[in-house]
């Protein structure tokens, strides 16, 4: 059975414990209460479930139980009603006009912006100089996001992206003050910040719209079919900036982590390299890869799934209870917030044999498993299953088949990563690798 915490503090809970170490304290949590346990942030009662049919319920079975929780609740102030806060029907409405952007035969279209995008940006490398892969991989996405999803090319706008992103991620501990969301108008700190970086995204896109709205031509791109659709379907401004903005963070930021986290394990494990490199070179034989490459590179898939499964850009996923819900003969009460942590449950030996090792042989078609379903769900599940997951996949399997295809990356001993699990999962002050060219 459940138990509060013993370290809660008055009014604070176990918000202390929690900032100090976000992923340990949930990791402890489960070794010490179990699937089921319990803590508090401030107001906030708080339920950790880390067995994979609890989680199957609260985000699939029973999903009309639950909403969104506090913290993206509250990114309604950056992001809107935007598909990753919206409920109901407001939340079926978008969805349905957004799904054309994601059908499989349009996916696979993206295929060359991917490769040209991720060859561009490795151009630019020099041997033996370090860099920062997780920045890199997070232009080449945004570059990316901005083509396929927005029809503008964006590379001119990503340090004014980047740096309203760090605004808004520097007052993401306004989320787990009790009551911090209220100070955002303050003039001073994270709130000042977060005014920042919304003033800038907003006015980003809001300048896109104006000109798709004034050209009045369908570049065949997501915010072109919204801007110019039919009266019987067509937003309002600000509703397609919502969607814009949403897409276009949430539509680089996942994939850059986890591409970014990649090439770590590759840089950490020498045999693992080798057959990455191998499968490349013998699939592709010294040309960039093309959409029809992404079935056919299944050990690059398994990389890419494997730091989805140990570094899942989103870590924990929160959900507010909207009616009770029992769960092994407890009962969570409307009010409550549920938090499912990819970062245990994704880790958990019961599921996973040596959980802490990067093998992409256990993504392969051939390899059977009784694992449960909800073991592993970097993408969430049911109705709100992140709309962009094909779209990951091709472009994680293809960005990383089109830089390794030039490139082998060496670690940086006097670097070594460290986590920071905000609102995803990111390498803190960067992750550092040194670049030396292939030659095949």
């Amino acid at each position: 059975m459940a138990t509060s915490s013993p370290r809660s503090l008055p009014l604070l809970g176990d918000l202390p414990a929690f900032r100090r170490d976000r992923l340990g304290f949930m990791t402890r949590l489960a070794r010490e209460q179990g699937d089921v346990a319990r803590f508090s942030i401030g107001p906030y009662r708080v339920w950790q479930l880390t067995r994979p049919e609890h989680v199957h319920e609260v985000l699939v079975t029973h999903a009309e139980r639950f909403r969104k929780g506090p913290v993206l609740q509250r990114a309604r102030v950056v992001l809107g009603d935007g598909l990753l806060t919206a409920e109901g029907e407001h939340h079926r409405r978008h969805r349905r006009l957004l799904n054309h952007a994601f059908h499989p035969d349009r996916v696979r279209g993206y295929g060359q912006v991917i490769v040209e995008r991720a060859a561009a940006t490795t151009d630019r490398w020099s041997e033996g100089s370090a860099i920062d892969v997780h920045a890199q991989t997070v232009r080449m996405t945004l570059a990316t996001a901005g083509t396929t999803l927005l029809g503008t090319e964006v590379e001119h706008h990503v340090d004014v992206v980047q740096a309203a992103i760090d605004d808004l991620l520097s007052a993401y501990q306004l989320a787990f003050v009790p009551f911090g969301w209220r100070l955002q108008h303050l003039p001073v700190g994270p709130a000042r910040r977060l005014r920042r970086g919304r003033r800038a995204l907003h006015g980003l896109v809001d300048r896109m719209i104006a000109e798709r709205r004034a050209s009045g031509v369908d570049g065949g791109d997501l915010l072109s079919s919204l801007v110019l659709a039919d009266p019987d379907d067509a937003l309002t401004d600000r509703e397609i900036r919502d969607e814009a903005l949403t897409l276009l963070l949430a539509g680089h930021e996942t994939t850059a982590n986890a591409l970014a986290f990649s090439l770590h394990l590759m840089a950490e494990d020498p045999e693992l390299e080798a057959r990455v490199h191998a499968e490349v070179d013998a699939v592709l034989g010294g040309r960039r890869p093309t959409a029809a490459d992404r079935d056919r590179l299944p050990v690059c898939r398994g990389v890419f799934a494997e730091a989805l499964r140990l570094f899942p850009p989103s870590w924990a996923m929160a959900r507010e209870a909207v009616s009770e819900h029992p769960v092994d003969g407890q009962v969570i009460r409307a009010g409550e917030v549920v938090v499912t942590p990819q970062w245990v449950v994704h880790r958990d030996p019961r599921w996973w044999d040596e959980p802490e090792r990067c093998d992409p042989d256990r993504w392969l078609p051939e390899a059977s498993t009784t694992r449960p379903r909800a073991a592993f769900f970097p993408f969430g599940g049911g109705v709100r299953q992140c709309i962009g997951e094909g779209l990951a996949w091709t472009e994680g399997v293809l960005a990383l088949a089109t830089i390794v295809g030039r490139w082998r990356l060496r670690s940086l001993p006097e670097r070594p990563l460290e986590l920071d699990p905000l609102i995803t999962l990111r390498p803190r002050d960067g992750l550092w690798l040194r670049p030396e060219r292939r030659t095949t």
